[in-house]
């Protein structure tokens, strides 16, 4: 039967795709690989219901959602152009919490037709796929990860937030600014014992990045780890780690870094917890070759309570200290973050570090009611459909980029969840900096810091069992080194959502957004839709 229900979700895609527009398609020979990525995601889990046990481990269910837009400003322009906008989307969503594999996938392709308007029709796909497979009880795994979402191409560029949908967030606007990005990673490791002494974790990580209609952002990474640590370590505890890792970008130079590392463990009671590392490292995010340096740090982790955390980091490099500090508390009914990070990253950039959408918020606050992250994927997920409220939203700020750069993040989040109401705030800034000469493409090439901030408030009240209403405030703005180099959006988004039946959901909604920058531009929308589950 699970082979069935799979052949019958692909099937319904297949034809629904061919029915929306395939000549579109056809002509998009440029398109990344992200469908592929959906669609090994799907082998995958129909693999790993080969080894579950007898009683199911897995769970298939397919959907349908059939939404209509009417929007006052398609192509985002100061010279409006009405539209009316035709989504059809099918999807699947796959839990496995036993067997060979256990993870989460959810996949929709979104079939995208405008009605009196000259813009052509378009397919879009949003993924996020995340499992491990046990290939070798105890001793061979592989981590995987997938996902495929909108990303804008420019900070500075026409920005637009998702409309809602009970499922996700879908961007069904003439935006030339945003790209379809894909991105997949596999991670295989071998651990073991070695003599009784020490256990070891032997780690290869692949990735690749790309994005549809421009190259800006396309990579593909690689590297491999080796940690080992000590067995039953007491008090005090030894560590050794040796990474190499280097990252290609499609249209520029690679890079890459290695390091070695030693460090010890102090652990004086279950609440604390310490670390501390010297080692030597090699990088050439700096440009001019390779360079070689000292490096160190400290870590220290506090949890006073199992709802209570709080943790620090610090390490030195050669071409930029690193850092973290992060706050965590979860009342009965609220989630409280605070975290402040800086990264160097390689390539797109993004919030990096705490919570970044209402999913990451939910699923800390969950944690105490359903501690496996499989099962609370699940929770999480119905939680926010009820409620009308995207997984994805807000969308966390960033850019296509290629290219070394520091990133700093700091982030509050704040969760208030009542018996039937509950209350979102999101605030965050990212100031990125480029590392090196003439080593960026995008943005970053022309400006040497991109500052971005963003806010967001959502409030949402119950009706009744079978409905609620949502209403959603963001605001996101960018500016780089020069005065022209600069943008705001707001939005203000109200949503009315209910179930009709025991799989069938509608909503109903109304956006206004306006954006202020080179070309700014107001827009209003009302949409509507239907999701049966089968």
């Amino acid at each position: 039967m699970p082979r069935v229900a799979m052949a019958t979700a692909m099937a319904t895609v297949t034809d629904t795709a061919t029915a929306m527009d395939m000549a579109a398609m056809t002509r998009r020979r440029a398109e990344p690989r992200c469908l592929a990525y959906a669609l090994a995601a799907w082998a995958i889990a129909a693999h790993a219901q080969e080894g579950a046990a007898p009683s199911g481990g897995m769970s298939i269910r397919p959907r349908l959602t059939v939404m209509q837009t009417w929007t006052d400003n398609l192509n985002l322009s100061q010279d409006k152009d009405a539209a009316l906008i035709t989504t059809l989307s099918p999807g699947v969503s796959v839990v496995s919490n036993s067997g060979t594999l256990r993870g989460t996938l959810d996949y929709s392709l979104n079939g995208i037709a405008y009605i009196k308007s000259n813009q052509p029709g378009r397919v879009q796909n949003s993924l996020s796929a995340a499992g491990q497979a046990e290939l070798i009880s105890r001793t061979l795994y592989v981590d995987m990860r997938a996902s495929i979402g909108q990303q804008s191409a420019s900070a500075f560029a026409a920005q637009t937030v998702p409309t809602l949908g009970s499922q996700g967030g879908v961007s069904n606007l003439a935006n030339t600014n945003q790209h379809e990005t894909g991105t997949l990673g596999i991670s295989p490791s071998l651990r073991g014992v070695l003599g009784g002494i020490a256990s070891y974790d032997l780690r290869g990580d692949i990735t690749y990045t790309e994005a549809r209609g421009t190259s800006l952002g396309d990579s593909r990474g690689g590297g491999l780890s080796l940690n080992v640590t000590e067995l039953n370590a007491g008090l005090l505890g030894w560590w050794l780690q040796a990474n190499t890792q280097r990252v290609k970008a499609k249209t520029a130079p690679s890079n890459g870094t290695s390091s070695l590392r030693v460090g010890v463990n102090y652990r004086p009671d279950p609440d604390w917890a310490f670390s501390a590392n010297v080692g030597q490292e090699r990088s050439d995010y700096l440009g001019g070759g390779n360079r070689n340096g000292a490096t160190g740090g400290v870590t220290a982790d506090w949890t006073p309570t199992p709802r209570t955390r709080v943790g620090a980091n610090w390490q030195s490099h050669e071409y930029g200290d690193s850092h973290g500090l992060s706050f965590e508390h979860r009342f009965a009914r609220m989630v409280w973050r605070l975290a402040d990070s800086q990264t160097t990253t390689l390539g797109n950039t993004g919030a990096s570090g705490g919570a970044r959408s209402y999913y990451d918020m939910f699923f800390l606050l969950f944690a105490s009611q359903e501690p496996d992250p499989i099962k609370r994927d699940v929770l999480v997920r119905a939680y926010l459909q009820s409620q009308g409220l995207s997984p994805d939203a807000p969308v966390a700020n960033g850019f296509l980029s290629t290219g070394p750069s520091r990133l700093r993040n700091q982030q509050l989040a704040v969760t208030l969840q009542g018996v039937r109401n509950s209350v979102t705030v999101l605030a965050s800034r990212t100031l990125t900096r480029r590392l090196g000469d003439n080593l960026n493409q995008g943005d970053l090439a022309n400006s040497s810091q991109i500052e971005q901030r963003s806010f967001s408030m959502s409030a949402s009240h119950q009706l009744s069992p079978l409905s609620g209403i949502s209403l959603t405030l963001s605001r996101q703005d960018s500016a780089g080194d020069l005065s022209s180099q600069a943008m705001i959006l707001t939005s203000l988004m109200a949503n009315w959502n209910a179930r009709l039946g025991p799989r069938l959901s509608a909503q109903l909604g109304a956006r206004h957004s306006r954006f202020q920058g080179l070309m700014p531009y107001t827009e209003n929308a009302v949409y509507g839709n239907l999701t049966q589950q089968f």
